[in-house]
């Protein structure tokens, strides 16, 4: 069904309606089967409004998947900060990261797409959605060697991924608070027994004669 734009809307306040609507008609159709003649139609405006703002499908897109990347991150960043434990970090990230899916399951379809691979420019978007990911857990960890916390956030991302594709294709069975618990489960008994090791393991070098 097509939402009806308003005739005067602010230039940014109607590019953010554009990505709005795009998020949702891509999530529902795929890059590849939606047209720009669809999206208008969507938004409820003409075609050449469509283009003042975005010059191809492909601009739309990719501004669409950066945006829907830099909410992800602002929600974990802003549920983890001020928390001290690592283990409470880890699980409100966890509670963020599902919620934010819950709340938004298009973001699932536009950031988890298989058609981000077929581009390089959105293979390149989606991998910097993910190293960021990748960065952000890497601090949420914290073990005292960098490349050991960014190896240990990395294998969690895996894991988030899975758990959260599980969880979509299997129709949100379970609550957003109940994938986050087992996926801190999952995750944490290996986090914390590796951080122990590499802490142990960097303590003991540090007093070899």
């Amino acid at each position: 069904m097509a939402v009806v734009a308003t005739a005067r809307m602010p230039a940014a306040e109607r590019r953010q309606q554009l990505l709005d609507v795009a998020l949702s008609v891509f999530a529902r159709n795929g890059y590849h089967e939606t047209s720009m003649n669809a999206l208008a139609s969507e938004a409820g405006v003409t075609k050449p409004v469509l283009y003042q703002h975005f010059e191809s499908k492909h601009e739309l897109f990719a501004q669409v998947l950066q945006q829907t990347g830099d909410r992800l991150h602002a929600a974990i960043a802003e549920t983890t900060v001020g928390v001290d434990s690592p283990h409470d970090r880890v699980e409100a990230g966890f509670l963020a990261f599902f919620r934010f899916f819950d709340d938004c399951p298009d973001a699932f379809s536009v950031l988890y797409s298989s058609s981000l691979g077929s581009v390089p420019e959105f293979k390149r978007e989606a991998r910097r959605v993910q190293d960021t990911f990748i960065a952000m857990l890497a601090r949420l960890v914290r073990t005292d060697v960098e490349d050991d916390a960014r190896a240990l956030a990395a294998g969690v991302n895996g894991i988030s991924e899975g758990m959260v594709r599980y969880w979509m294709h299997e129709g949100r069975k379970h609550t957003a608070d109940e994938m986050a618990e087992l996926t801190v489960r999952l995750a944490w008994g290996g986090l914390e027994h590796l951080s122990c090791c590499l802490l142990y393991t960097s303590d003991a070098a540090d007093d070899t004669p």
